[in-house]
């Protein structure tokens, strides 16, 4: 072999060694691909959303005790009506027999407690006559006793004659009652909703269970009920700020205000593993749709509180972490006036009796300047749909992991190293928005 073959091979293994070298020598693994936003500070408002139904703030079952053939409905599904408007008509011939027989039973009653007054008039007459008789010693004692005890007796019969045209005109006004009641009138202005009866059909009203003949509403005043779950209610308060969006008129948001919080918790599921407990809560609309009737479906979104430039980072930045034995918990929650602006309990903190594993912080991932990423445990204040405030932990300007959701919360580990991937990548960091925090 001559000389410039030896060289030849001695570089070709000095070249396979140093490869050899090269491959066995550990490198660091490749920057993780996220997605980056920025500490920044600005109002932030918290909404609670709820679905619900449109209903009219007022409605009103028209009914009646009068039992009998409905003759007549002078209105329709749709029709406004006042006040005082007739709507319909009950047969009322029983009613109006009952009305004249008591009015004859009251005239009767009066006649006679005339005729005892005429008789009572007599009778002082005759008595005062048998006391000068007596004083002239004409006539005995026991004929003034006898028209004393005369008197009396009328005055008796008097007294229960009256209580007898009492009796009869309570029964009278009771009828004249009924015969109005037979006649259908609006209780209030508004629309008529439903009617539960058609002419012809027969009435079985009574004073134990009523026979609605139809419904009637206060269209003006409109207000969505919806259900509202047992961690976001506490929050809420009559006179917060709301929107409401019916799913039938998308294009447009209607204002209203919260007017009641419901104190009655509605159980589903109870005693299973699939329980909940929701409370309604009435939202009024300030100005009414004219073409939305009741029954809609509608979604709400209450505004419950609103910090001033506060530090928010993006909800789905916020993830947690298990804090290992030893770990730096982070720094305490703050006390006064931002603690109570926490105090509605979250899901999280509602999870249920303590496991004896260790309860997990809110953290988040803050990329350094050489692109390494430090996790840095936080709490957090109010949140929107979008963005949530922070308390503590970092400051604003601060470069932020915000997702893929998958690698922020369970791949990303302290002191990685990060590359940015633009948004709106079609992985995992869609579905960010809907972790919870």
């Amino acid at each position: 072999m001559t000389k410039g073959r030896w060289i030849l091979a001695v570089i070709i293994l000095l070249a396979v060694g140093f490869a050899t070298a090269q491959g066995l020598k550990p490198h660091p693994p490749p920057p993780v691909e996220v997605t980056m936003s920025t500490v920044k500070r600005q109002d932030l408002t918290r909404t609670v959303t709820a679905a619900g139904h449109l209903q009219a703030r007022e409605t009103v079952k028209v009914s009646s005790n009068v039992t009998g053939d409905l003759l007549s409905l002078s209105v329709k599904e749709g029709d406004h009506v006042n006040a005082g408007q007739v709507l319909g008509q009950i047969d009322k011939r029983l009613e109006e027999s009952a009305v004249a027989q008591f009015r004859g039973a009251v005239a009767s009653a009066v006649a006679q407690v005339l005729q005892i007054q005429a008789s009572l008039v007599q009778d002082q007459r005759d008595l005062d006559r048998m006391k000068k008789l007596v004083a002239e010693k004409v006539a005995s004692t026991s004929d003034l006793e006898k028209a004393e005890t005369l008197l009396k007796l009328d005055e008796g019969r008097l007294a229960g004659q009256k209580q007898t045209v009492a009796q009869n005109q309570g029964q009278l006004d009771t009828a004249l009652y009924n015969l109005s009641r037979a006649t259908l009138t609006a209780p209030i202005d508004g629309t008529i909703l439903e009617l539960d009866h058609k002419v012809g059909e027969r009435i079985r009203g009574s004073d134990f269970s009523e026979d609605v003949v139809l419904l009637m509403g206060g269209l003006a005043d409109m207000e969505v009920k919806a259900e509202v779950g047992e961690h976001e209610v506490v929050g809420i308060h009559e006179g917060d700020d709301a929107t409401v969006e019916i799913d039938a008129i998308p294009e447009k948001q209607f204002k209203g205000k919260v007017v009641a919080v419901g104190k009655n918790a509605q159980i589903k599921n109870p005693g299973t593993d699939a329980e909940v407990t929701t409370f309604f809560v009435r939202v009024g609309l300030e100005t009414p749709p004219d073409a939305a009737p009741p029954g809609m479906s509608a979604a709400v979104s209450i505004a419950t509180a609103t910090h001033k430039n506060v530090l928010t980072v993006p909800i789905q930045a916020v993830t947690s972490r298990e804090t290992k034995k030893g770990e730096d918990k982070g720094p305490p929650p703050p006390k006064g006036e931002t603690e109570v602006a926490r105090a509605a309990p979250s899901a999280e903190a509602a999870a249920g009796a303590p496991t004896g594993k260790p309860k997990p912080s809110k953290v988040l991932f803050v990329v350094a300047k050489d692109n390494t990423v430090k996790q840095r445990i936080v709490h957090t204040g109010i949140a929107s749909r979008t963005d949530v405030e922070i308390l503590d932990g970092v400051e604003e300007g601060d470069t932020i992991v915000d997702g893929p959701y998958r690698t922020l919360a369970r791949e990303l580990q302290d002191g990685q190293t990060v590359k940015s991937e633009p948004k709106g990548d079609g992985g995992d960091g869609k579905s960010s928005k809907g972790d919870r925090i």
